[in-house]
C-alpha cells in the first residue's frame, strides 16, 4: 500500500444519507495511514540503529588492518555513522513511532466505541466519533511539535521551560 492522504476532496454534508458511511470510511482510512506511518518509522528507527552499531563497532577493525584505500573506507564509514545519527536525531523516528502508534490505537479505540453504540443513534454517534478523531489528531500534532526547538528571532526573548 502506498501513502495516500486520508483527507477526502469533498466532505459530505452533515445531513447527507452517506454521512455515517463516509465518516466511518474516513476514520478507518485515517487509522490505516497512522498504522502505515508507525510501521515505517519503526523500520527506519531499527535499521538506522543497526547500521550505526555495525559501522561504529567495525571502525576499530577498519583502522587496525592494512589495506588499499584505507583512508577513504574509514572516512566513508565515519561519514555514514554521522549522517545516520544526524538523520535519527532530526526525524526522531523513535518518538514518532511511539506517537504514531499511540494515535493509531486511540483511533482504533474510538472506532470500537462507535461500533458499540446503541442502535438508532447513528447520527449523534458519528458526530461524537468525528469530534473524538479530531481531538486525537490535535493531541498528536501538539505532542509532536511541543519538543521542537525553533530558532529565536533577533530581539525575542528565549522561551522559558
Amino acid at each position: 500500500m502506498g501513502f495516500r492522504s486520508p483527507v477526502r476532496v469533498e466532505l459530505p454534508d452533515h445531513g447527507a444519507a452517506d454521512f455515517v458511511a463516509a465518516a466511518e470510511a474516513y476514520a478507518l482510512r485515517l487509522r490505516q495511514v497512522y498504522d502505515l506511518r508507525a510501521t515505517w518509522h519503526r523500520r527506519l528507527y531499527r535499521l538506522s540503529g543497526i547500521l550505526v552499531i555495525i559501522a561504529g563497532a567495525g571502525l576499530p577493525l577498519l583502522v587496525s588492518v592494512d589495506y588499499q584505500a584505507k583512508d577513504i573506507v574509514i572516512a566513508i564509514t565515519g561519514v555514514l555513522v554521522a549522517a545516520i545519527t544526524s538523520l535519527r536525531a532530526f526525524y526522531r523516528w523513535d518518538q514518532s513511532w511511539i506517537l504514531l502508534r499511540k494515535t493509531e490505537m486511540a483511533i482504533t479505540s474510538a472506532l470500537w466505541a462507535w461500533r458499540c453504540r446503541e442502535p438508532g443513534t447513528d447520527h449523534e454517534a458519528v458526530v461524537e466519533l468525528m469530534k473524538r478523531v479530531h481531538e486525537i489528531r490535535e493531541f498528536e500534532a501538539e505532542s509532536f511539535f511541543k519538543d521542537l526547538a525553533f530558532p529565536v528571532q533577533r530581539g525575542e526573548a528565549t522561551p522559558q521551560r
